[in-house]
């Protein structure tokens, strides 16, 4: 009995970690704003969209 409650109690503690850690970003912030500017270099950004990405990205900080 003791290692049934063990490992529910177990298993829900490993699910709130879990989603938890699945709404971070595991990407660094340097990287992302490297991407958004080759992304603008290429033209597939206009440079409104990309100055919108940048500022929502320094706001979720």
């Amino acid at each position: 009995m003791l290692i049934f409650w063990g490992s529910a109690v177990g298993g829900i503690v490993l699910a709130i970690n879990w989603a938890r850690l699945k709404g971070r970003n595991p990407v660094k912030r340097e990287l992302l704003e490297k991407s958004l500017k080759q992304r603008l270099e290429r033209g597939d950004l206009s440079r409104e969209a990309y100055d919108q990405k940048l500022a929502a990205l320094k706001d979720s900080d």
